[in-house]
């Protein structure tokens, strides 16, 4: 099975459901699933302004009052001041291609809402980096280019395309939709009803598709 994440780290919907798929994957095994993560800035390229606060990024984004917001991060420390996330994303694509995904989105998640950390400085990012396993150098190379910089905006265009627009937003085998926040419970049941729906066949459908091995 394979299932995908749309995220942004400026979420604190995103984090709560990163949390909830670390806590799925710690009590349940699951012999064929495979986790795809997609960058999706709330706001592209956001650069914070000085009052900026999550409820209020919240607030545009989901389109809610303030107050409902507010509800949404109120156990979100009032220490954590929104950053930029740009480069947080561009790294995301090299832990991709170095297969370390889901350790990477982890530590930029814990750095951020954990240990209070500033994700848009490049060395906070370096150290996440090489704690999730990527080589000092390739992180360096990503830091000091554009790199990845059109995969994390077209991530977003193609999502916008698929009719996502609200975070966190999943889909299991491309068919199974599951936008906003679902707790373990919620994940475990969704799986297994795609599980018990899943049918390796001799022909594609859609973009994800099985083929049986030849004999």
């Amino acid at each position: 099975m394979k299932l995908e994440l749309w995220l942004d780290y400026l979420s604190p919907l995103c984090y709560k459901q990163h949390q909830s798929l670390e806590d799925l994957l710690k009590k349940y095994k699951f012999d064929n699933l495979e986790i795809f993560y997609r960058s999706y800035e709330m706001i592209p390229l956001f650069k914070p302004e000085k009052r900026c606060s999550f409820h209020t990024i919240l607030s545009k984004h989901h389109m809610i009052s303030e107050d409902v917001a507010k509800k949404i991060v109120s156990d979100i420390d009032a220490k954590i001041r929104p950053v930029e996330v740009f480069d947080a994303h561009r790294l995301s694509h090299l832990a991709k291609k170095e297969n370390c995904s889901f350790i990477y989105n982890k530590n930029v998640f814990d750095a951020y809402y954990k240990a209070h950390n500033d994700i848009s400085n490049h060395d906070v990012l370096r150290e996440i980096g090489i704690a999730s396993g990527i080589s000092l150098e390739q992180i360096n190379e990503v830091l000091s280019t554009d790199m990845y910089k059109n995969q994390v905006q077209s991530n977003r265009e193609n999502a916008i395309v698929k009719g996502i627009f609200e975070l966190p937003y999943m889909r299991i085998d491309g068919k199974y939709k599951m936008s906003g926040f679902h707790d373990v419970d919620d994940l475990l049941k969704q799986l297994k009803h795609a599980n018990a729906q899943y049918k390796v066949t001799d022909y594609c459908e859609g973009e994800n598709c099985g083929r049986k091995k030849a004999k």
